[in-house]
């Protein structure tokens, strides 16, 4: 189960968790025995009650789990993916701009390693009642220390620029972002510069294979070539 990207939503409840109802209806309705969600890191700390579309997500998954379903949510960090939003900015102005704080390394994973735990849990009859588990690929980077990777993998120099909350919503906005969606992204970002990405300990098990210079000359450098 995963909450499709919905940037005009009148409200972060609307886009996660009153989307979800009809499924939750659905699964007891046909009888489904198990679900697994995609769904972000941070439950059971006090960032995660106050982090936007993290918030939100991990709600969409309590009403999940309190439809019955064996459930698994897979826990996420920021996704490398989200760097294919900058190709046009890496490509044109060298640079690329987040609102996470330059120096925090923070896990990140890439999308490939999210769909084979979730296909892995899907393929798995074994498990029951509910839990979560974490995907935080296999090592903490700053978005500096992503800037530096980048730059080796393309053979150019890049950059990264900090953008501040407001900074980001009056450019989400702009591009047609509702108020409510872009203000769960800066709240969302803003607790992950407080360390909301760290709660979760790395063990073997959430480490997934996927590094990130791998992933840039793979994914984001051919993205780059064709902004």
């Amino acid at each position: 189960w995963l909450a499709p990207d919905e940037p005009t939503a009148p409200s972060l409840q609307a886009a996660y968790v009153d989307f979800t109802r009809p499924a939750c209806d659905a699964f007891a309705r046909h009888g489904v025995q198990r679900v697994v969600a995609i769904s972000a890191l941070g439950r059971g700390t006090s960032l995660g009650e106050r982090a936007g579309m993290v918030t939100a997500s991990l709600a969409m998954c309590d009403l999940i789990a309190a439809s019955g379903v064996a459930f698994r949510a897979v826990a996420c960090p920021s996704f490398m993916h989200n760097l294919l939003n900058h190709a046009k900015a890496i490509k044109e102005k060298n640079m690329f701009f987040m609102m996470a704080a330059p120096d925090l390394k923070n896990p990140t994973v890439a999308t490939r390693d999210i769909a084979a735990t979730a296909a892995r849990l899907l393929l798995d009859p074994s498990w029951n009642g509910s839990g979560q588990v974490a995907c935080l690929g296999p090592e903490n980077l700053s978005p500096n220390d992503m800037a530096q990777i980048i730059s080796d993998v393309l053979g150019t120099e890049v950059g990264y620029q900090q953008l501040p909350g407001a900074a980001l919503k009056d450019r989400l906005t702009g591009f047609g972002m509702s108020d409510a969606m872009a203000q769960g992204m800066v709240d969302m970002f803003d607790a992950k510069n407080q360390g909301l990405d760290l709660a979760e300990p790395r063990t073997a098990e959430s480490t997934t294979p996927t590094a990130f210079r791998q992933w840039c000359e793979e994914v984001l450098k051919p993205a780059v070539a064709a902004a």
